[in-house]
């Protein structure tokens, strides 16, 4: 059977087992384990997977019915005459693949922003693609191929928009692929591929080398959106080869219609299950030593405690910030304290870390520890542990899994009344903090060139006032930019409603720095699951305001409510004053009188087993429109995060005749990837379809659900 695990010593075992003279019903076992290992190669065995022009598991033009592994990113350029093709993929699914497309029409001239310095005609698509059987899936049924459908090209224009559904086998003994398939649209009736690895398990750099021909059904001659230089067909048979290199880096070459010659070159990584690119060396081992069990009183002080426990805490990458004593008769004492995670996203991580700690310092005559964790000025969640589990468990008579379900994750108790206890130990937060991150700023698509892009430095300080309030004071200094020559006017489609985001690269060009941020905010945990926080400022480059939130998200949940609203003005385009808000009229661009109020009831769902998220947003955006805003996304093991979002509102905003929803992808992962040593800190970057001012709403702080969720994450499904 499949979840069998390799067994690597079975022929040795087998051939001792044989030679001291076993009875038979223990040999055939060992026959058995042996043949079920062969099995499992046997299934676990795959061919290298060939990819297209358009990123996609196929051939050069053709796809098939196989695809990445999950959490793979990829990215590719592919000379495809006459078209120029830059290509995007990320896997979400083993199952669903999905790649996007930057078209570029050489030779032709953009009809419309030609003369403005655009340059050639370009069109973007998106592409999905989904496998509904595997021969993974199921073991007894690897005989079956591959089974996929897809659409090419569904958003948008539409101008290579295809249908298909295709099938591809796995002949190994041979190293052998196989693919047939149908398709309307630009793919039009069948096709298939043919793929040979003939060196696959040679151990030099020819292993990569695949062969490849495919039958071509792109309807070339008469597809309207076509090229008019990529209309000629002599053959339908396209050749060539592609190189594997270290199952990251492709490069191929083919024949293209039996008039030219392709060839691409795509580099893909698993950032879903990677580890990092570098060790993380500087992470300190678990805490081992010293023990010290000896009670509280006149051969160990509380200060000595305290001492010991802010130290030990403190290797382990965790800040302690109060330490309560709480006095009961017959020495049942209890200790409550509070403790600030800066260094790791994993709480499975943080917990075992805190249970090494308190299992070999915690004193006999403390009979619980009540252990709170505090993330941005908010406590987050509990650990409440026994003395005596703690012993066991540093004996190692009770492991971690059973540890976890008798000291649970658990809601914030009340802190210990002063009257009723006793401070050993306290640390203010750190007043200020200075903090420094690349900041990038880009534009896809102007008529003054077809990318732009901004960068800078994102530098301030941050930190906590009266040891309550969190502030952040951020400004960006823009290094290098080719943006300053752009208009902030879209000439073809110009929004009709006000321009709350569409001026935005205004705020770019006024001056080289900005204040960014400089607001400050209050958070509050109200127990039994329920969150609040107060924010007041400069939230981000063209919005200030004041804000509020509630949330409701108890310990153990996989879903969660909340509330925001918060009232705004809009920016001056350089300093720390106020503007009104730009509208296109029939006497041009004019300036009117803006105050913003944006609400919105917000609904969180987390499946679990996956580590998929939806959000649910139902409300008002900054350009007074109404509607709801849906994200999907998935969180990996690796710790990055890659979403979605579709957002439906009454706004009438209309680009080349139909009405436009916001939509875009995001993409976030922990710092400590390119570090070697663990970081809490996230970078990420995120882009809509078009620049545009419907469904768009201003940053109001750090949002609870956000703060709360990263807390809790695990990335083993079975710890939540």
């Amino acid at each position: 059977m499949r979840w069998f695990f390799p067994l690597l010593l079975l022929p040795p075992l087998l051939g001792a087992a044989q030679g001291i003279g076993l009875d038979p019903s223990t040999e055939q076992l060992f026959r058995d384990l042996e043949t079920a290992e062969q099995i499992n190669k046997k299934i676990s065995d795959q061919l290298p997977l060939i990819v297209n022009y358009q990123l996609q598991g196929g051939y050069f033009t053709m796809p098939s019915a196989r695809t990445y592994d999950a959490g793979v990113l990829s990215f590719g350029f592919s000379y495809l005459p006459p078209y120029r093709v830059w290509n995007l993929g990320f896997q979400f699914f083993d199952h669903l693949e999905t790649t996007g497309n930057y078209w570029i029409f050489k030779g032709i001239m953009d009809s419309t922003f030609g003369h403005l310095g655009f340059g050639d005609e370009a069109d973007r698509g998106a592409n999905v693609k989904l496998i509904l059987f595997k021969r993974q899936d199921d073991p007894d049924y690897a005989f079956v191929p591959n089974v996929a459908i897809g659409m090419n090209d569904f958003l948008g224009t539409c101008r290579f928009k295809s249908f298909y559904a295709v099938a591809t086998k796995e002949f190994f003994p041979w190293n052998l692929e196989a693919t047939f398939g149908w398709g309307m649209g630009r793919i039009h009736g069948f096709f298939g591929g043919l793929a040979w690895s003939p060196w696959r398990h040679s151990e030099y750099f020819w292993k990569g080398f695949s062969f490849i021909a495919e039958y071509d059904a792109n309807n070339y001659e008469y597809h309207v959106p076509e090229h008019t230089w990529g209309r000629e067909v002599k053959s339908r048979i396209n050749a060539g080869l592609q190189f594997n290199f270290l199952k990251n880096l492709r490069a191929s070459v083919s024949s293209i219609r039996g008039v030219d010659w392709a060839s691409s070159i795509a580099l893909n990584y698993n950032l879903g299950e990677t580890k990092g690119w570098l060790p993380k060396i500087y992470d300190p081992p678990p805490y081992v030593a010293p023990i010290d069990h000896d009670p509280l009183g006149i051969l160990r002080s509380r200060e000595e405690f305290a001492q010991e426990l802010a130290f030990a805490f403190k290797e382990q990458g965790l800040d302690l910030y109060s330490v309560r004593l709480v006095p009961e008769n017959e020495g049942k004492n209890r200790l409550w304290i509070k403790i600030i995670n800066i260094r790791y996203w994993e709480e499975e991580v943080v917990r075992t870390r805190i249970e090494r700690v308190l299992a070999a310092l915690a004193p006999k005559n403390v009979q619980t520890i009540t252990a709170v964790i505090e993330a941005d000025g908010l406590l987050v969640h509990e650990y409440r542990f026994r003395t005596q589990d703690l012993k066991r468990y540093s004996e190692e008579k009770m492991g971690d899994d059973e540890f976890r379900i008798i000291a649970p994750l658990s809601e914030v108790s009340k802190r210990p009344k002063d009257y009723d206890s006793c401070q050993l130990y306290k640390r203010q937060k750190q007043i200020w903090v200075l903090t420094m991150r690349p900041w990038l700023t880009t534009f896809f698509g102007s008529s003054q060139g077809k990318f732009k892009y901004e960068v800078g430095l994102a530098l301030g300080p941050e930190g906590y006032l009266w040891d309550q309030f969190y502030y952040c004071l951020t400004g960006t200094w823009s290094l290098i930019a080719s943006t300053q020559n752009l208009s902030s006017n879209d000439i073809l489609n110009p929004s009709k409603i006000i321009n709350v985001r569409t001026d935005s690269l205004k705020y770019n060009q006024s001056n080289s720095f900005h204040v960014e941020q400089a607001y400050i905010q209050k958070s509050w945990n109200m127990g039994r699951g329920w969150f609040s926080r107060l924010g007041l400022g400069y939230f981000e480059v063209a919005y200030a305001g004041i804000a509020a939130e509630a949330l409701y998200y108890p310990v153990g949940s996989n879903w969660a409510i909340g509330f925001e609203v918060a009232g705004l003005r809009k920016r001056d385009y350089f300093g720390l004053g106020f503007q009104g808000v730009r509208k296109l009229t029939s006497q041009g661009y004019q300036y009117f009188h803006y105050t913003g109020l944006q609400y919105f009831v917000d609904f969180y769902y987390e499946y679990k087993p996956f580590h998929l998220d939806f959000k649910v947003t139902a409300g008002q955006f900054l350009a007074f429109d109404k509607g709801i805003r849906l994200d999907a996304s998935r969180m990996f093991s690796s710790g990055l995060r890659v979403g979605l979002w579709y957002t439906f509102t009454n706004a009438n905003d209309v680009i080349n005749g139909h009405r436009y929803y916001d939509k875009g992808f995001s993409i976030t992962l922990p710092l400590d990837f390119f570090l070697n040593k663990s970081s809490r800190t996230r970078v990420g970057y995120s882009m809509a379809a078009w620049l545009r001012d419907c469904g768009q709403r201003a940053s109001s702080g750090k949002q609870l659900y956000n703060t709360v969720y990263y807390e809790r994450f695990n990335p083993n499904p079975l710890l939540n």
